[in-house]
């Protein structure tokens, strides 16, 4: 039971990563997915601009190498299995919080990583079960988490993964204009987490008629603003 929905600023840091790690996770597979069917239906040049944006190292240099640096590198911050290990470690400090069905998940697709991992395994369709673990996650965190604050700061963490993720990848405006606007909604709840004088410059920079990822000035401050937009 939830004797106080009072959340130490150090909790709270961990709940917004948590929520992150979460979300990249499902975000690098479903991008991994569609640069892997590139690689093998078509030419180099068809899936190199997923390879370096995905390979922030430039370390790789080959396909194979490419595959299985970005599954199962725990080197690489930008691997899945760096974001799911990065959540497991915010996941056992928040057990209570979260309860252990919900942490199940993330330890289920570590075992299935580290499995893959060992087996050399390239076929991304084999990392599938992780994808829906990612959203079942999401579905017991919002049934047993008892404190409402605790879940919206998670929230607001997966969120704010997935405007970054969708700003890098050059997502069009309306995709990227409907997810910044559901997640001022949530940051309304908590305005006290919200530095609403770059929030204020985000809501002027995504509008249809300023809008533009071509230009890499403005979409490397769009990256910029949307995670320095919440103090944690």
């Amino acid at each position: 039971m939830v004797k106080s929905f009072i959340i130490s600023a150090t909790k709270a840091n961990q709940l917004f990563w948590l929520g992150r790690y979460q979300e990249r996770v499902y975000m690098t597979l479903h991008l991994l997915r569609k640069c892997y069917d590139r690689m093998i239906d078509g030419s180099p040049d068809d899936y190199a601009h997923f390879w370096h944006k995905l390979d922030t190292s430039g370390s790789y240099t080959n396909n194979d190498e490419f595959t299985l640096g970005m599954l199962y590198d725990q080197e690489n911050p930008c691997s899945v299995l760096s974001a799911i290990n990065r959540a497991m470690d915010n996941g056992i400090l928040l057990r209570e919080d979260i309860c252990s069905e919900t942490l199940s998940y993330i330890e289920m697709s570590i075992a299935l990583m580290k499995k893959c991992s060992e087996a050399g395994e390239q076929n991304i369709t084999q990392l599938q079960p992780i994808t829906d673990w990612s959203l079942a996650f999401w579905g017991s965190a919002e049934q047993r988490i008892m404190n409402p604050r605790a879940l919206l700061i998670m929230n607001i963490g997966r969120d704010i993964e997935y405007v970054d993720m969708l700003l890098r990848y050059d997502y069009p405006y309306k995709r990227i204009s409907i997810a910044y606007r559901k997640l001022r909604k949530l940051l309304s709840d908590l305005p006290a987490m919200v530095d609403e004088n770059i929030a204020s410059q985000l809501d002027t920079m995504i509008l249809k008629d300023t809008f533009d990822l071509s230009n890499e000035e403005y979409k490397q401050k769009l990256i910029k603003y949307i995670n320095q937009m919440v103090r944690v």
